[in-house]
């Protein structure tokens, strides 16, 4: 089995998460390969996509993991953030809209309620953000007005917590921002999973624990745009080669199975 990760740049949030990424793939016995993503749009890995799926994984950034699907003639996921069938462990209205809908309130300085924006579909065209006054829109000012956007109310949450699902069960469960003593509530987390209709082989949920202890879905991340906070690496690299191996639309080879 050969293992493709990006090579990540010193400096870049996601350095750290790469290099322990390729270390856990050599460790594990794989062949592991290193490339940058213009090398990736030239091609250099064309060869194990399309001739030899069957033994090549590729891990790296989202926009470099979207790419490589393409180059695979595979179809990109569209899981979403927000699923209709967990509708009842959101917790807050929300909807879509386009880039454009949303300025026009806040440019006008009509009075409105805060909302929290992020894309629909191309995460990295802007960082997700509240929208309270003009000025918050000067950071996305250049993104196209037609992107699609998703809306939410805000809430506040004093803890956040990622889920890493894997298999159909919750495998860690880790906090990444607020206080690390509040908790989601373990029956909700299962009980949204229990609901949680064509669930990939391995993703995640993030919980917010609000000021009154509720604990609501922030957001569901697909394991190929999947950071790592804190679960055990070889349970994350097996939750990573099992989600390609399901988007390349290959057979299920059982890694992660005894984990």
């Amino acid at each position: 089995m050969r293992a493709y990760v990006q090579q990540g740049q010193k400096g870049d949030p996601n350095y750290l998460n790469l290099e322990r990424i390729a270390y856990t793939f050599w460790e594990r016995g794989y062949e592991m390969l290193r490339f940058d993503y213009p090398e990736l749009c030239e091609g250099a890995l064309d060869r194990g996509l399309l001739t030899y799926p069957e033994e090549t994984i590729v891990a790296g950034g989202v926009g470099t993991v979207r790419e490589a699907i393409k180059r695979a003639n595979r179809s990109l996921p569209d899981l979403q953030e927000l699923p209709d069938c967990l509708e009842p462990w959101i917790g807050r209205k929300h909807w879509t809209s386009t880039l454009d809908e949303v300025r026009q309130p806040f440019e006008k300085e009509v009075p409105t309620q805060p909302v929290h924006v992020k894309p629909l579909h191309e995460h990295k065209r802007f960082t997700g953000t509240v929208f309270k006054e003009f000025r918050d829109l000067i950071p996305s000012a250049t993104v196209d007005g037609a992107t699609e956007v998703l809306v939410q109310e805000v809430v506040e949450f004093v803890s956040e917590w990622r889920a890493y699902l894997f298999r159909g069960r919750i495998k860690t469960v880790a906090n990444y921002q607020g206080d690390p003593l509040a908790f989601p509530d373990p029956t909700r987390m299962q009980a949204a999973l229990d609901a949680f209709e064509s669930c990939p082989i391995a993703c995640s949920m993030d919980w917010g624990i609000t000021s009154t202890g509720e604990t609501l879905l922030v957001e569901v991340n697909d394991c190929y745009a999947l950071g790592n906070y804190g679960i055990n690496m070889y349970i994350y690299t097996a939750m990573i080669e099992a989600r390609w191996r399901e988007i390349m639309e290959l057979e299920d080879n059982g890694i992660g199975v005894l984990l």
